[in-house]
């Protein structure tokens, strides 16, 4: 079962568990005997086949019982045969011994790669203290096709009819001799399913990943070596998915044991008819009819096609490309990730069932069914329920968001799911059934990005565990190749200003690093000659140029290289990043940038304008003090990002930007009168202080400002979806954790905890509970900032963007007074990283965990630093820890790799 499905388990065992594990005794003795070098991975994917990058960058964790492991030189054989990497002979790149702790990031720089090639690698690490070596295990890549020449296929399709119909391409062939290899590289736009001899290729679903077709599009690299017989045939689905028009491209490359090779291309696809699926669409859903299922499709013989052109089969012409350059897919495929019965099952009238998933979700039911040849059996899905217990599918928009199966009469019985659409949905309408179904018959599939699990969080607090369940659920709901908004509507886009405060609260969850390079593509594609990018990338909706809230363009890149350690990413990018900060300069008057759509978007109803944009424009949150707050914030981030590049002349110009945008913000928005930006609301001292444009005494009376406005509200936000990530953390990194902790665990509306109350399972898109077609997504990640807070203040997880990929980090928790204990793990590019406190008759006791080959430096609590013991010694005679001093309520030690308990005198 996926973890996102359990529910948080009994803490105080869990907890007491870990405490007593992390407290065992651990040998301070050096011996290299006990390391480990693993999880070896080529541009952050262990052993990944469709490598298209010339410069590919190899990372590796380095682990083991002892403390303090650290690197201090490697060295990287890559080889064209296992054979000669056993003897460590690195024919493609030996880099020799490098002496360097870095071991996430490291730039091949070997002979040139080729195409469809598989390569092998290995490590060698040695250790800080002694000199001793230790090598990983064998591990491998493959490389795609790396040149556009290498591709020698066409586009083809059916353009002349059966417009917006789902095409099925069909080709036989023959293997002459036994397959050493087959690989298939496929695009087939919108979506393809490829099937050999019968069986479906693969776990993926709704591959490929969507784009903007004109320019880039993403093909898979499959592996069909054991499919393959003497007599073969290949049927290829295709759907109109997000393109429209379906179109396919194929290229097999086949080699066989007696040395000769064979190629297959979507040239050689002459045949191409319909089937099946009649029709599939992204927000309508999908109409399967197992009637005009043919069996002799899948037998190896033209036989059954007669008299090309007929009525039933038709030559698959090439078509015009697409536009976009071929581009191999690296990010994690869309697949089904876990697999459950519904909950519940109701007739809410004769023969009309609902069903009760338990929870809102992203993907799709498959059904189990008997009954006559032409039965026909729908499912509609939706968010929530009218009170007759039916669907209500009013917020869905014109999403139509059903599934239509007709039965073909199997007295076994017959079983389907759809395969090229997907549904966002809490309860799914079942009509057409001849008798009454078990919930039995029903299987609901979660269908998203694959990326792996990245972090945990529990706490003492009920509340608090469900907010983070509710978040990461609501996350993994829209990872769909892009981030999307929401999964159900007529929508499902990405949008650049929820992004801006959704991307670390998706890392802590999940791993993005294949994820957010991707997506940063996507919006670099939607950039023009100006510099200026959109709303929404791929650019489906919205405005050119975005509103200047989407600094979630910049911040993708920083973040990635702070968590992932990626610098190639800001290499790449700054351009386009550069060029779009440099847009927003030419829309400043006396250094007010001039324009807003959103800004601090959907705040509370009674804090929006009536009538404008569903009311969710603040009324009390001036647009342009939002764009230009957003202008300094940029041109403060390609300051540093030019710093990391070594272009000290841009990080000087950029920092000079950034100056001369922040005073400009102050002469504008500072009220001396009120003592705060703005309106004085807390959308806009929040963001001011955020920012670090409030200093001395006006930060003290912003600060103050902002404290009286939410305890006058009793403890609720007023914020829109980028203020209420900075309203958190401005209020616990000033001193006030005990304010935020009682917004963020609030029971009343507007809060987390109302939605909770009224029955949410994932994040709702506004404030309040609504389902009729308007702005009603029950699904919508934007407001979900409150689970990056989570992990960087209550379990104090932070890195360090002087030192990225968790080379240094900080772990500094706040302890808020009515929280008795917390805990959670990160999954680092280097290793887990732990963070777990209790509380305990005046005592405060701190497990960290520190991964291999990393340094920490601890914050921890403690009234006085006097009676700290470390490892149950007192700190100035542990050999590992090194104390730094006392700052405020913390005691700060610098650690190094390993597991630790701290023990402090703390009362709240």
């Amino acid at each position: 079962m996926n973890k996102l499905g359990i529910v948080v388990g009994d803490f105080i065992r869990q907890f007491v568990l870990l405490m007593i594990l992390w407290s065992a005794p651990v040998s301070s003795g050096w011996c290299m005997a006990d390391w480990r070098v693993a999880g070896l991975k080529v541009e952050y994917a262990e052993h990944p086949k469709g490598i298209a990058i010339a410069r590919p960058q190899f990372s590796w964790q380095v682990s083991g019982e002892q403390r303090n492991i650290k690197q201090q030189a490697y060295q990287i054989w890559v080889a064209d045969s296992p054979e000669k990497l056993a003897s460590s002979e690195g024919n493609i790149w030996d880099s020799g011994v490098v002496q360097s702790a870095q071991s996430v990031g490291v730039l091949f720089n070997g002979q040139d790669l080729e195409s469809r090639k598989a390569y092998y690698w290995k490590v060698k690490v040695w250790a800080e203290q002694g000199g001793e070596a230790v090598e990983s295990e064998v591990a491998s890549f493959e490389t795609a096709l790396l040149h556009e020449s290498d591709w020698q296929a066409d586009w083809v399709g059916f353009p002349f009819g059966w417009v917006g119909k789902v095409l099925y391409f069909r080709h036989v062939f023959q293997c002459p001799a036994d397959v050493v290899s087959g690989k298939v590289y496929l695009a087939g736009i919108g979506y393809h399913e490829l099937s050999i001899n019968g069986q479906k290729i693969g776990k993926n679903v709704l591959d490929p990943a969507t784009s903007d077709y004109s320019k880039r599009i993403y093909y898979t690299t499959l592996d069909v070596t054991d499919h393959l017989k003497k007599e073969n045939v290949m049927l290829i689905a295709v759907a109109p998915g997000w393109y429209g028009v379906p179109k396919l491209r194929l290229q097999m490359e086949l080699a066989f044991a007696d040395g000769t090779t064979k190629r297959i291309t979507s040239n050689d696809i002459r045949n191409v008819t319909l089937g099946p699926t009649v029709r599939s669409g992204i927000l309508d859903g999908e109409y399967y009819d197992a009637r005009k299922e043919q069996e002799n499709w899948l037998l190896p013989t033209d036989t059954i096609i007669k008299g090309l052109p007929n009525k039933t089969w038709g030559v698959a012409p090439i078509v015009e490309p697409p536009g976009g350059k071929m581009v191999s897919q690296h990010i994690e495929p869309i697949q089904v990730v876990e697999e459950f019965h519904p909950v519940d099952m109701k007739e809410v009238s004769q023969g009309v069932y609902v069903l009760d998933a338990g929870q809102n979700l992203a993907g799709w039911v498959k059904l189990h069914a008997k009954g006559e040849r032409g039965d026909v059996v729908t499912l509609k899905f939706a968010e929530t329920v009218y009170p007759d217990g039916t669907v209500n599918q009013e917020n869905l928009r014109t999403a139509e968001a059903t599934d239509t199966y007709v039965l073909k009469g199997d007295p076994k019985g017959e079983s389907w799911e759809p395969a090229f659409t997907y549904h966002g949905f809490r309860y799914v309408q079942v009509e057409g059934y001849r008798s009454p179904p078990a919930v039995t018959d029903f299987t609901v599939k979660r269908v998203r990005s694959a990326v792996a699990d990245a972090g945990q969080f529990a706490s003492s607090n009920d509340l608090l565990n469900a907010i983070w369940l509710m978040v990461k659920r609501t996350e993994a709901s829209n990872l769909h190749s892009i981030p999307t908004d929401c999964p159900q509507r007529d929508e499902r886009m990405g949008w650049m200003n929820d992004m801006t405060v959704r991307i670390e609260q998706a890392i802590y969850n999940f791993d993005m690093s294949r994820f957010y390079p991707k997506y940063l593509d996507d919006v670099a594609d939607t950039q023009d000659e100006l510099g200026r990018i959109t709303d929404t990338a791929p650019f489906r909706y919205g405005g050119r140029p975005a509103d200047p809230v989407s600094a979630s363009y910049l911040l993708l890149a920083l973040k990635t290289y702070e968590y992932y350690g990626n610098r190639e990413i800001l290499r790449q990018h700054y351009p386009g990043l550069k060029a779009w900060v440099d847009y927003l300069t030419t829309r400043t008057k006396d250094g007010i940038v001039d324009y807003s759509y959103y800004g601090d978007w959907a705040p509370p109803a009674e804090f929006g304008v009536s009538g404008a944009g569903y009311g969710a424009i603040s009324k009390n949150t001036p647009g342009d003090l939002m764009s230009t707050g957003f202008l300094y914030y940029c041109a403060d981030i390609i300051s540093q990002m030019a710093t990391v590049l070594g272009n000290q002349s841009d990080a000087e110009t950029y920092k000079r930007l950034a100056t001369e945008t922040g005073e400009a913000f102050n002469r504008q928005f500072w009220d001396e009168n009120a003592g705060g930006y703005g309106s004085n609301n807390q959308s806009c001292n929040s963001f001011a202080l955020f920012l670090g444009l409030a200093d001395g005494d006006r930060k003290t009376r912003t600060l103050e400002n902002l404290v009286n406005d939410v305890i006058e509200k009793e403890y609720h936000l007023t914020t829109g979806n980028i203020c209420t990530k900075y309203v958190l953390e401005v209020l616990t990194e000033n001193g006030r954790i005990d304010v935020a902790y009682k917004i963020a665990t609030q029971t009343t509306y507007p809060s987390w905890g109302y939605m909770l109350a009224n029955g949410a399972t994932t994040l709702w898109e506004r404030w309040e509970y609504a389902t009729g077609g308007s702005m009603n997504s029950h699904n919508h990640p934007m407001m979900g900032s409150v689970g990056s807070w989570l992990y960087k203040y209550l379990l104090g997880i932070v890195p360090s963007i002087d030192k990225p990929g968790f080379e240094e980090f900080v772990i500094k928790p706040y302890i808020p007074a009515g929280l008795d204990s917390c805990k959670g793990t990160y999954q680092s590019v280097r290793g887990e990283v732990g963070s777990a406190w209790q509380k305990n008759r005046g005592k405060l006791a701190l497990a960290v965990s520190i991964p291999g080959n990393s340094t920490a430096t601890v914050y921890v609590p403690a009234t006085s630093a006097g009676k700290l013991t470390v490892d149950g010694k007192p700190y100035s005679r542990h050999d590992q820890v090194v104390y730094r001093g006392q700052e405020g309520t913390y005691a700060v030690f610098t650690v190094p790799s390993g597991n630790y308990r701290f023990e402090s005198v703390w009362k709240d």
